[in-house]
């Protein structure tokens, strides 16, 4: 990634846009950016190459178990950065088969394993 002080989102993960509600607004700072059935959780950030500290560690982690309180959610690796709502659509239309079986194998879990980990544990992620 170049670095760029272009406005870019950042990704947290991808759930079903049907246990999102209202307007797409999740909390402050934090959307979702649908396609089809699929919702983006996404924060508005720089477009630069950064590799995340403790502190933004720690607001992933935050925000993809606030998100899978509401239902599955397939997270992102953290620090995943796109360039803008069509790239990232792009990308959630070319894995959008792969997207959803990770949802239902994270819906099938029992709950008691986060999501991150299920999700590399039975697709080998």
């Amino acid at each position: 990634m170049a670095n760029s002080s272009q406005e870019a989102l950042r990704l947290y993960g991808v759930v079903d846009a049907e246990s999102t509600q209202g307007d797409g607004r999740v909390t402050d700072g934090i959307k979702i950016v649908r396609f089809r059935d699929l919702g983006a959780v996404v924060a508005h950030t720089v477009y630069t190459q950064v590799r995340p500290g403790e502190q933004e560690l720690a607001d992933y982690l935050q925000i993809v178990d606030q998100m899978y309180t509401h239902g599955p959610i397939v997270p992102a690796p953290p620090g995943t950065v796109f360039r803008n709502e069509d790239v990232l659509c792009h990308w959630m239309e070319i894995h959008y088969a792969k997207l959803h079986e990770a949802l239902g194998v994270i819906e099938q879990s029992d709950g008691t394993t986060p999501p991150y980990d299920v999700v590399r544990m039975e697709l080998g992620a």
